[in-house]
């Protein structure tokens, strides 16, 4: 009867050591349940912040042990989170561009408000149409000159503060490839610690809800795409399926073969990989595409186009300048360097007068160059010079007409053309030097310029590089450079660089076959083709090439010092850089009598007619008419050629970008409002709410407090049965 006894107590004191351990695990579990439930209250208004759920499961019973223990996850809707770093990357990309783009279109302000850039030029024409009034007021052309150079400094600032912004977007994508590499890394360590617990059969909430704190962010930068991974962690690829993190990271950066490329592609090297893939064709939003559309489309094409309305100003006022004279005359008319060559066909028709007056204006001889008739006669009839055709090339050049207008004025003047720049002096200091076309319909004309014009021997505005590219070779004439080798980069619709080609130019052959060669080289992704005024144009044949830009050039024209891209303006920063540095003729600057407030009728002008006097303002009012002028403006970034004047191509740059910046704020609200509404429903479901946390601490409070009984009256149980034994 005593082993039975014994039997008895021993399995009531096990029964009770049960009973215990069940509330001991009861009252841990519901203390780590308040735990979690007070971080829950504790996190409301975290951002991001999921909240962990506690599930309650019976422990599996181990040496007669049992009880209940704790499931922690952290809440989360997988459709949602997509949906909302969808939306993210979408806010992110379009906020970035519209922030640029509204900043870039701040620069050029509002043409009817003062202090724009724009409005400069009403001051500009102005000034110049007060100067036709009293052409020979010093304080008036001092007025002109001063309101020109501010005109200027301000085209150019404003065009340098764009190409700024170009450049602040470069260093921003280079900070955030950055913070998304080390995103990525975090991330990917992360992934290490979430598969550790969940082999050794544990949850990790904590470190899940950091990662998807990384992922939140990295999706702001990157559009990528989440899967979760069976051994716990998460891949990330983006949306095209590149992988971006298992458990390494992949690594962003600038294109290392990009040498000397001042705004490179975006490369990848995914996780166990060691070779870079161009990312910019794999990701379709995210700050980081967006600030690169910024960078090499939108703000490029912008700085086109503002570049071709300085150049516009600066045709317009030089043509004006050109066509007129300062009173007394010039001395010496030295020109702009032109790229040209001697060589060059001559492509000159219509008509030209050269007179060589005195200090009065009053015509000592006056030469009509006669492009039409291939000839140079004077005022008496006694010369009468033909300009011959070259003895290799079989057409006239530039070099035989200058040949021939040496040879028709004799000692009288001397005329020079040497490393693309004309020169045409007179024989003494008394000998004036005044150049005009004849009237229209038979004024000079080489690709929409005159004789003084297409050789700058009159320019007001001067710049070390061409600003206009009407160059006027046709396909048959030479095309002038040396042997040398020119590079493209082929940019997508993105504006991303895709590839290089390069072309290696052939040197002593036609403007044709340098056609030709650009043509094989670009194998489809370009086509050259020379217009009517001999512009070199190469445009897209792709529709997923949005242009061609110049990496490098190391091809020569002759003694102009002037490669390809700068002669034609090829690529993208040259034609950009037109807008840059322009300044008023430094001998205009230092000596405003000067301006060519002037202009000289030489059509059928006789020795003793005076064509000059210091009360004729006319060639102001030429100067003031250049800004309503029509004229040719090329295709430049977003908006396409067209023929207009120059104030109202301003109007029309303006509008533009207006319109532009409006769209893409449009586009940055439209996507914000799709975000706030996914964000709104995942806090809804993965938030806190505080009077569920209120419920379950009060449950889990009254459970603790149930546990705290069982193990009491446990307790007490026990203490009977030692009494009873």
């Amino acid at each position: 009867m005593e082993d039975a006894a014994d039997v008895v107590e021993l399995e009531t004191r096990v029964s009770i050591a049960s009973i215990m351990s069940t509330g001991l695990s009861a009252l841990a579990a519901n203390q780590q349940a308040l735990k979690i439930t007070s971080g829950n209250v504790a996190n409301v208004n975290t951002e991001g912040y999921s909240r962990l759920e506690v599930q309650m499961k019976s422990r599996s019973s181990t040496n007669g042990m049992a009880g209940v223990e704790i499931d922690v996850r952290r809440v989360a809707n997988s459709f949602l989170i997509a949906a909302e770093m969808r939306s993210a990357s979408d806010v992110a990309a379009a906020g970035a561009l519209a922030d640029f783009m509204d900043r870039a279109q701040s620069l050029l302000g509002d043409p009817s408000e003062s202090g724009s850039v724009f409005s400069t030029l009403d001051t500009v024409f102005s000034s110049f149409g007060a100067l036709s009034v009293d052409p020979s007021s010093e304080l008036r052309r001092s007025t002109s000159i001063s309101e020109l150079e501010t005109m200027l400094s301000q085209i150019s600032s404003t065009q340098s503060e764009i190409m700024a912004l170009r450049n602040e977007a470069n260093t921003r994508a280079q900070s955030l490839m950055e913070e998304a590499n080390s995103l990525m890394s975090g991330i990917a360590r992360l992934n290490t610690s979430i598969q550790r617990a969940k082999v050794g059969g544990t949850s990790a909430p904590d470190a899940e809800t950091e990662q998807q704190r990384m992922l939140d962010r990295l999706s702001e930068i990157l559009d990528i795409r989440v899967q979760e991974r069976s051994l716990g962690g998460v891949e990330v690829r983006t949306e095209d399926g590149l992988l971006l993190v298992d458990l390494e990271a992949g690594r962003l950066s600038f294109d290392s073969t990009s040498q000397g490329e001042a705004y490179p592609g975006v490369v990848l090297v995914m996780p166990h990989a060691s070779n870079e893939i161009a990312i910019d064709t794999h990701v379709s939003a995210g700050e980081l595409k967006g600030v690169l559309r910024a960078r090499d489309r939108d703000l490029v094409d912008l700085s086109l186009s503002f570049a071709e309305f300085g150049a516009g100003v600066v045709e317009a006022l030089n043509e004006a300048h050109n066509a007129g004279s300062p009173v007394p005359a010039s001395q010496t008319l030295t020109g702009r360097n032109t790229g040209l060559l001697s060589s060059d066909g001559l492509n000159f028709t219509g008509v030209a007068n050269l007179a060589i007056v005195d200090a009065d204006g009053v015509v000592q001889h006056n030469y009509t160059i006669d492009f039409d008739n291939g000839v140079i006669t004077d005022d008496t009839g006694a010369v009468n010079e033909a300009i011959a055709n070259d003895g290799v090339l079989g057409y006239p050049t530039i070099g035989t007409m200058v040949t021939a207008l040496q040879t028709a004025v004799g000692g009288n003047a001397t005329v020079d053309f040497t490393n693309g720049v004309m020169t045409i002096s007179g024989a003494t200091a008394a000998d004036r030097i005044v150049v005009a076309d004849a009237a229209s319909p038979n004024a000079a004309d080489r690709a929409g310029r005159g004789f003084s014009n297409t050789f700058g021997l009159n320019d007001l505005i001067t710049k070390a590089a061409p600003t206009n590219y009407a160059t006027g070779l046709t396909d048959n004439d030479l095309h002038g450079f040396s042997a040398g080798t020119i590079s493209f980069g082929v940019r997508n619709t993105d504006g991303a660089l895709v590839r290089s080609i390069d072309v290696t130019v052939t040197a002593g052959t036609t403007m044709q076959d340098l056609q030709n060669q650009i043509n094989t080289a670009l194998a489809g992704f370009g086509q050259a083709d020379l217009d009517e005024n001999g512009r070199l144009m190469i445009t897209s044949a792709s529709s997923n090439v949005i242009r061609l830009d110049v990496l490098s050039d190391t091809t020569l024209r002759g003694g102009s010092g002037l490669s390809m891209s700068e002669f034609f303006g090829l690529g993208e920063t040259i034609p950009t850089e037109r807008a840059l540095n322009l300044s008023v003729r430094s001998s205009i600057r230092s000596n405003p009598g000067l301006l060519t407030t002037a202009q000289a009728d030489l059509s059928g002008a006789l020795a003793g007619d005076r064509v000059l006097s210091s009360g004729d303002g006319s060639g102001a009012l030429a100067l003031e008419a250049a800004g309503s002028k029509m004229r040719y403006f090329s295709d430049a970034g977003g908006l396409i050629g067209q023929v207009t004047s120059v104030n109202d191509y301003a109007a029309r740059l303006a509008g533009h970008a207006a319109l532009r910046s409006e769209a893409l704020d449009s586009a940055k609200s439209a996507a914000e409002a799709v975000r706030d509404e996914v964000k709104l429903r995942r806090s809804s479901e993965e938030g806190v709410n505080l009077d569920e946390e209120l419920v379950n601490m009060t449950t889990y409070q009254q459970a603790y407090a149930a546990a705290s009984r069982l193990i009491q009256a446990a307790r007490d149980m026990y203490d009977i049965l030692l009494q009873l034994t």
